[in-house]
């Protein structure tokens, strides 16, 4: 019997659906109907979960080192019309992959795959032995040595090739990416190219913005986003890499045209255990470069000739720093708290420019931007004349992501607050020093910060002692505590500050106080950063059994409430705009 793609009537996909067994529904196009036992009408089933878009089961996989544990189904006469490893989103017509995640087993989900009507079960060799399909089921079983990368292959071959049809520009290193990816992505746009953007704050297919809910995101998910950014008529895509994507596959089919690496300090070690597993799986991303890709690398980092030693023969590469003798460097002319005027000399021309950011660590994130932006222009055929004047124009224009050193004060306002994600010693480091360079003659310079919990507890000394560092006022609050104990949290904080720091810090584990309480202290010039949370609008809380619950939280909402008491309590206060020159 050929085959026939047939959207079923009533199957819905749902990602936040519970998983139940469903109603018998019937094809559009078959008498028979699909029943909760598993059994199918394999040669008719599918669900169109994009209209037109399907694939036959033997071309989606073939080629790919996956073996079919179930010889006697043609695969040939196997529709698939969707890719999931959610087994919450499987609808009939679905190729299930069920891969082990970082606290759970693909395999435990099979069933209630089957059960929403997968026609297909793709695992780990070892795995398929262990698997006991429905009676009567004419489910494909489908093995393979590694589901993660085989997903990612599978997920770029059944939304037709996007990474390919799009110049794919990816970010690394612990910190900075965001800013990188953000500032590329108005460079780019400026220039009169539509651009998708995939990070940490939000994505950007073309048309619609969204939150994102995590920086990377899984495969099957980035390839339908590729995809439809493509729909959209973008010519490029700039992303977040993280560690966690490139060591688990995510972007393992993607070739990419231009890279930056920002810096790699300790982090994440809660998963990668170790630095060093930590670094290689950053250098994945330049070894998946194109052959001629650009890889704009932080030369002043001390990992950075590892990087480039995974890059290709043939790429790229742009060595990026302050030292005037390198491949691109910037320099910094003047700042103040309201922008920077720099320098930015790259082998294709300087610019001179008032950048609306400020910090050492900003100048390098906007020069590997400009270089990064002239790579997918030039590879979009913009003209150098015309990339030049685009992103001269557009430099003093742009604008930092949400919660990176955002204003949360107004004109009227006596003191200065500003909110960012800085959740590592390099960061804060980065953040505070930058803060400090540009403080007025006599402020105090406050940060409010936390560690997360059920994360890298190596960072959590090495934190305080980057706070201590720079700061007048130390507050030590919460974060994201999670299941963890906020006070064990913020003790492990304070073993890395050195005692005769002590006077200057003060404990309150609850953030919203701490908030309140340092913009209600803070004497008039005085700047507050509040640093941990940046865009993020939850708190992660341990509820007392061992969970965790969430609650609506975000650090710019509550500086605002804080403000406006300050105004109405202080009403005469010196209405001049922070002590931040």
């Amino acid at each position: 019997m050929g085959s026939i793609a047939c959207t079923p009537s009533t199957a819905k996909r749902s990602p936040s659906a519970t998983v139940s067994t469903p109603t018998a529904t019937r094809c559009s196009s078959c008498p028979e109907p699909i029943r909760s036992c598993g059994e199918i009408c394999v040669s008719n089933a599918g669900f169109v979960d994009e209209p037109g878009r399907s694939m036959r089961l033997d071309q989606l996989i073939s080629g790919l080192n996956v073996t079919n544990a179930t010889p006697s189904v043609d695969l040939a006469s196997i529709r698939v019309c969707d890719v999931t490893e959610d087994s919450r989103t499987a609808v009939p017509g679905s190729l299930f992959i069920a891969r082990a995640g970082t606290r759970d087993q693909g395999m435990h989900y099979i069933e209630p795959a089957i059960q929403c009507g997968s026609v297909a079960v793709l695992t780990e060799n070892d795995s398929v032995g262990h698997i006991e399909l429905p009676m009567r089921s004419k489910v494909v079983l489908l093995g393979c040595d590694d589901p993660v990368r085989v997903a990612a292959q599978i997920a770029e071959r059944f939304y037709d090739h996007p990474a390919s049809k799009l110049i794919c520009a990816g970010v690394t290193g612990t910190n900075g990416k965001t800013t990188i990816t953000h500032l590329t992505h108005q460079l780019v746009e400026g220039a009169g190219v539509r651009c998708g953007l995939i990070g940490t704050v939000e994505i950007d297919d073309g048309r619609e913005r969204s939150r994102a809910s995590m920086t990377t995101p899984p495969a099957l998910e980035l390839s339908r986003t590729l995809a439809t950014m493509h729909e959209h008529d973008c010519k490029a895509v700039v992303m977040e890499v993280s560690s966690h994507a490139l060591d688990q596959h995510r972007t393992g089919a993607i070739r990419f045209a231009a890279t930056a690496f920002t810096n790699l300090t300790g982090d994440h070690l809660d998963y990668h255990l170790t630095l060093d597993h930590y670094r290689s799986s950053k250098a994945k991303l330049f070894a998946s470069l194109t052959e001629s890709g650009l890889a704009a690398i932080n030369i002043e980092d001390e990992h950075a000739q590892f990087m480039i030693d995974a890059c290709p023969e043939g790429a790229h590469v742009v060595r990026c720093g302050h030292d005037e003798h390198l491949d691109a460097w910037v320099r910094v002319e003047d700042e103040s708290i309201q922008g920077t005027r720099m320098t930015l000399h790259t082998p294709l021309g300087v610019f001179e420019a008032k950048v609306p950011v400020f910090g050492a660590y900003n100048a390098m994130n906007t020069l590997q931007s400009v270089l990064m932006a002239q790579e997918v222009l030039t590879r979009a055929g913009v003209p150098e004349a015309d990339q030049h004047a685009a992103i001269q124009q557009e430099l003093p224009k742009l604008k930092l992501p949400m919660g990176r050193m955002e204003h949360c004060e107004s004109v009227g306002d006596d003191l200065t607050v500003l909110v960012d994600f800085a959740h590592t010693d390099d960061a804060l480091r980065s953040a505070l020093s930058g803060v400090k360079r540009v403080l007025r003659d006599g402020a105090k310079l406050w940060c409010i910060f936390g560690c997360g919990g059920n994360r890298d507890q190596t960072k959590r000394p090495r934190m305080g002692q980057a706070v201590a560092q720079f700061a007048d006022h130390i507050i030590v609050s919460s974060d994201n505590p999670r299941t963890e104990s906020p006070s064990a949290i913020i003790d492990q904080v304070l073993a890395g500050i050195d005692p005769d720091r002590r006077a200057a810090v003060q404990v309150q584990a609850d953030r919203a106080t701490a908030i309140h309480d340092a913009i209600l202290d803070a004497q008039p010039g005085d700047v507050i950063v509040i640093t941990g949370k940046g865009h993020e609008t939850e708190q992660i809380l341990p509820d007392g059994r061992g969970g965790t619950r969430t609650i609506h939280f975000d650090d710019r909402e509550h500086a605002g409430i804080a403000l406006r008491e300050r105004r109405m309590r202080f009403p005469t206060a010196d209405a001049r705009r922070a002590g931040a020159s």
